[in-house]
């Protein structure tokens, strides 16, 4: 056989035992007739349900209106087979441009004299130099007290080499946690 015969008799195979699988499921889950009890007879009341007297409540609804009468369906049409609930809608018009206001102006309103009143800033020869900024020192090194500069939080004093030990009786629940010892 070759391979290609093989898949495909893998994915028949495959097919026929979801199919198999998917009728057994149904049938599982069919449902089943209750077979009904010949010893309780239609005719004898069931004394468990409650008597219920249902009445009529009388209902006054008071409308009060504004002398106008607003009729909800007034664009409606409903002769013919096509029917339509809303009339067409009318775009408003546009509202009013606004008009010139006191601060509303043309440059030409502004006199020649008042024009520019700014100049330009002047610098002095002081001020032209740029003066250097202290650097940060480079990441690790130390200063003269043996502190260790981290960028960020500057210099630290180092707290010593880390200690590791290891424990042979840590124990949780009689079970040895972790992987300690050689």
């Amino acid at each position: 056989m070759t391979e290609k015969t093989k898949r495909i008799i893998l994915i028949a195979a495959g097919v026929l035992l979801c199919a198999a699988l998917v009728v057994g499921i149904v049938s599982r889950l069919a449902a089943v007739p209750m077979p009904i009890d010949p010893a309780i007879s239609d005719d004898v009341p069931d004394t468990k349900d409650p008597v219920v007297n249902i009445s009529d409540p009388e209902v006054k609804v008071d409308i009060k209106m504004d002398g106008e009468q607003h009729d909800l369906g007034r664009d409606a049409d409903n002769s013919g087979t096509e029917q339509t609930i809303q009339g067409t809608p009318t775009k408003p018009d546009a509202p009013e441009h606004p008009s010139k206001t006191e601060k509303d102006h043309v440059p030409d309103d502004v006199p020649e004299a008042d024009r520019n009143k700014e100049t330009p800033p002047t610098y002095k020869p002081e001020q032209t130099e740029v003066k250097p900024q202290p650097t940060e020192p480079a990441g690790g090194s130390t200063n003269d007290a043996g502190q260790v500069y981290v960028p960020g939080f500057g210099y630290v004093t180092p707290g010593g080499p880390n200690d590791g030990g290891t424990l042979d009786d840590m124990y949780e629940n009689g079970n040895k946690i972790g992987i300690m010892g050689g």
